[in-house]
Parts: structure tokens; sequence; C-alpha cells
């Protein structure tokens, strides 16, 4: 409702409609005659009859009815089970606000009067008989003479005259709807019977569009929790398949791992990561000054041990004591000779090449360029971009579904639309602590065929799926386990 219907200014009456033709005029101060109101009342309940909708039938009620008796300002309301009142129209106003004040305070008027003893008569309300909030408040809302015409079913108890009292023995319900009408003149006896009657037509017709609706509504309310439960229940019944989702990464099916062969300090790098490498191409050097320092000293170490027996071996011919002495200067010769061949082969491992051709991968040349390194080592590792892999870390508490064979979707991070499809072909039958420091199996998967093979290192999430399982069991597994871990059963 507007702001302006809030102050609900005296609004202008539309003047009768000329009456058909041949019937007599209205007479003095605008009541109708006999005649020319009962072609009026009976026009009023046809078309009353011909709306096809609720929301229709209550324009009408609310701005045809002047049409009859003049008003100032009508407003139809309906009435529910409880007596609560609801405001659904008011004449001459396109857009409701429920919350306005004057909507809160007739609905509170409406509300008292359906649930007074004259609820199912035409009568004049009296504003001593309304609550003491309602009544503080009518000289501000509510016009100087308002008329209530309820909207009673076919089959209601018809009522004694309009404005007498009903008997408290014989109190019916609340009516469904009502017609509340405001003016500031007295309202007549006359005016109260064609009323009488035009409310039982309106009443007629708004029970044919709504109450017949209304009628089935218990059996609805009865109905729809039990639809409801069997719904949900049919639902957790489907079967889909059980999964489980993990972090995976894309590695190759046959790595070759690249260990220092030697104590040292890395120098250079000839490679860059997820660089293709050759076979027999340099990846990395070591630092070669003090293996060439040992090389030399080796060197010139088996010179001299070469010197000292060519000396000896000489002298022996006229000295038997230089003899005695060949086979030592022998031995250390041969000492000499095998420190310098080790000297040699660690000189030779400075430069580490690759066995076969592949992709280097690892992290970042300056994580090891002047670290020192010990014998086995990993630096990097060469992987076949032709052979991958998918290496999946699956959590101890999802591992349901780890069985060979088993159907695993991949997301990958950079293509989360188009998932890669793949078989479980081994998963590890210990746990161990992932990167992310969970306890988790180490499952292998390996791509279908026609797969186009992914770049090595990229990450995503598996998903791996296992046999059919009712959905209520997918869905509360883990509620379930917790719960029975809680409880010890």
């Amino acid at each position: 409702m507007s702001a302006a219907m809030a102050q609900t200014p005296p609004q202008q009456t539309a003047p009768p409609q000329a009456a058909p033709q041949g019937a007599p005029q209205g007479g003095p101060q605008g009541a109708p005659q006999p005649v020319n109101g009962l072609l009026m009342l009976l026009e009023l309940q046809r078309q009353a009859w011909r709306q096809a909708t609720a929301p229709e039938l209550r324009y009408h009620i609310v701005n045809q009815t002047r049409r009859l008796i003049a008003y100032r300002q009508a407003a139809f309301l309906t009435v529910g089970e409880r007596g609560r009142a609801t405001l659904e129209a008011v004449s001459n106003i396109a857009v409701l606000e429920p919350n306005a004040p004057f909507a809160q305070w007739l609905e509170a008027a409406v509300r008292a009067v359906a649930a007074g003893d004259q609820a199912q008569a035409v009568h004049v309300v009296d504003p001593a008989a309304l609550p003491a909030a309602v009544r503080a408040a009518w000289g501000e809302w509510g016009p100087a003479q308002v008329l209530w015409c309820p909207l009673r079913k076919p089959e209601a108890p018809r009522e004694g005259m309009p404005g007498a009292a009903a008997d408290s023995r014989t109190k019916a319900v609340p009516p469904p709807a009502g017609l509340w009408l405001g003016r500031d003149d007295p309202w007549t006896d006359g005016e109260i019977l064609l009323l009488s009657h035009l409310a039982e037509g309106y009443g007629h017709a708004w029970w044919a569009l709504s109450g017949k609706r209304a009628k089935g509504q218990g059996l609805r309310r009865a109905l729809l929790p039990l639809l409801v439960l069997l719904l949900v229940a049919g639902a957790l019944a489907i079967p889909v398949p059980m999964s489980t989702l993990a972090p995976a990464e894309i590695q190759t099916s046959n790595p070759v791992i690249v260990a220092a062969p030697l104590d040292g300090v890395i120098d250079r790098f000839h490679v860059q990561p997820n660089e293709t490498v050759a076979a027999g191409q340099p990846l990395f050097s070591f630092e070669s000054t003090v293996l060439r320092s040992r090389f030399e000293v080796a060197r010139k170490g088996l010179t001299q041990a070469e010197a000292e027996l060519l000396s000896a071996s000489q002298a022996a011919f006229a000295d038997p004591q230089t003899k005695a002495r060949v086979a030592q200067l022998r031995a250390q010769v041969e000492l000499r000779r095998a420190e310098m061949t080790l000297a040699r082969e660690m000189l030779d491992r400075v430069t580490v090449k690759a066995d076969r051709a592949g992709i280097a991968v690892f992290t970042d040349v300056n994580d090891w360029l002047g670290k020192p390194v010990s014998v086995g080592e990993r630096v990097l590792t060469l992987a076949d971009p032709q052979a991958p892999e998918i290496d999946i870390m699956v959590p101890v508490g999802d591992a349901l579904v780890l069985e060979p064979g088993s159907p695993v979707e991949l997301f990958l991070n950079v293509d989360p639309l188009h998932p890669l499809q793949a078989r479980l072909v081994h998963a590890s039958y210990e746990a161990g602590l992932s990167a992310a420091g969970v306890l988790s199996y180490r499952v292998k998967a390996a791509l279908e065929a026609g797969e186009a093979p992914p770049r090595i290192g990229l990450r995503g999430t598996a998903k791996i799926l296992g046999e059919r399982v009712p959905l209520a069991l997918y869905l509360f597994r883990r509620p379930l386990a917790l719960l029975r871990q809680s409880l010890g059963i």
C-alpha cells in the first residue's frame, strides 16, 4: 500500500451509471429507486459470477459496488481459520503495502468484528464494541460510518433481518471473507438490505473461485508430509556410484632418478627445469678444483714411484739389498696408479650426463647452485613425456574404492571442465604421510587409450569411482562413522 493509502483521504464517489433503458432514475440524495437498484444488484452479481480469477473478483467487489451503493472507501479482507484477517484489496488502490499503519489497523479491526456475535450478519460496526487500541485510532483511520458485509459460504446458515443480533447459541464460525465499507453518512435499512443480497452473491462467487480449492487443503496438508517423506526416501534409495576425491599429480610411469655421484658442491646447471634433454647431454657439473688437485697429486706420485722402481731395478743387479726393495717399490707403484685412476674417475664424474632422453624435472636452478650434496642425493628426475601416469594420495578415511581397474576421472586445475579418463592400476599396501602431512595411500592410475598425454607436473583432483550404493549411504557415511566412533558401537 502506498503512502497515500496510509492517510486514506476522502475519495470522490463515482456517480451511479445510467440505468437500463426504461428504468426509473435515482431519487433524492442519489439513493437508487427500487427497480433501478434491483437491476443494478442483478448486474453486479452477474459480473461477479463471470470473473475468472480471485484478484479480478476482489477488484470488482471493491470498485464496482459503488454503482449500487455510494461509499467513500471499500476494503476486501479474508479471514483465516483462527480469525486472522488479511487485507487483500482496497478501492482505487492498485498496489497494497501490507505493513502500512492503516492496513495493520484495519486487519485488527476486522479480526475483532469477525470474532463478534454478528460476524455472519451485515451490520453497522460499533466502535465501542472494538478493542481499546482499535477504538483509539478510529478517528485517524476509520470513517464515521462503517458497514461490515460478510461473504458467507453458500451452505452457511442464514442470519436474521439486517441489523439484528445473532443468537449466541447458534454463533457461526468467522466468515472466510468480508467487505468493509466506510462513508460519512449513516446507512439506511434499504441499503443494508441491498448489500445483504449482494453479499450473498459475492460470497457465492468468491467461494466458487477460492473455497473449492481450500476444501482440499486439509487433505493436502495431511498428505504433504507423507508425500515429502516418500520422495525423500525414494531419493535416498537411488543407487549412485561410491566415489572419493583426492589430490593428484601427473608423473611419469618409469622415471630415471639422477642422483649426485660424489660428495661436492654443484657449480653449474646445463639445463633448465622441464627442458627436454637427449641421451648423453650434460645436466649439471660439480666444483672440480679439489678433484683436479687430487688427480695431479696422484699422477705425480705415480711418476715418482715409477722412477724409484726403475732406479731400484737397475741397481739390483749389483746390490742384493736393493733387489729386496724392488717388490716393495712395485707395490708402491700399483698403489699410486690406483689412486690416480680413482682421481681420474672422480674427475670424470664432475659433469653428470643424461642416461636417456626425457624431460628434466626439478624445481629451480638457484635451489642447487652452491649447495653441498652427498653421494646418492637426488638432484632431478628424467621423465618420459609419452608415458605419464597419475599419482594420487588418497586419505585413509576415504580409502573405500581402491580396487584395481576402478574408473578414475582426473580434473586438472588448468582445465577442470574436461576430465581425463583413467584406470586404477596400483594402490600401496601401507599408508604414509603425504606432502600435506595427511596419512594417505599412494595410488597409481594409467590414462585410457586415446587420451592426450598431459604435461608432467600438472596437478588436480582425482575422482575414483566404485560400485553403486544407495544415496543415503553415500551422503551419511561420514556422519555414521563419526557416530559409531563416538558411541563405541
